[in-house]
């Protein structure tokens, strides 16, 4: 449907003056239905608007899988493996092996 039609259909059941806020969702419902086509009538318009929403499901993260802990510890078992220990006695080159290995293990998919 034309989204001008849809709008010019619409604006009869958009005027809430007077009404409490459930009294206007309830007539933007019914409008929704017969300017969408997809009620015939009122009385089916009603009967639509009546039945419970459908609530979208709750996505569940897998807490085993990606476990924020699981995701560091991988990543410093990553960087342990690659950092060269000589390093240690050196703050600068340390600081400079951890990076370069981070950006390893992030940026390689590992």
């Amino acid at each position: 449907m034309n989204q001008d039609k849809y709008r010019k259909c619409m604006r009869q059941y958009m005027t809430g003056t007077g009404k409490t806020k459930e009294e206007r969702q309830h007539d933007m419902c019914i409008g929704a239905k017969l300017c969408s086509k997809r009620a015939e009538t009122e009385e089916k318009a009603e009967y639509l608007c009546s039945l419970p929403k459908e609530l979208k499901p709750v996505k569940q993260r897998d807490k085993s899988e990606n476990s924020c802990e699981k995701e560091v510890l991988k990543l410093a078992h990553c960087i342990a493996e690659r950092i060269d220990m000589s390093l240690a006695n050196n703050i600068n080159s340390i600081e400079m092996a951890i990076v370069n290995a981070m950006t390893e293990c992030k940026c390689s998919g590992r």
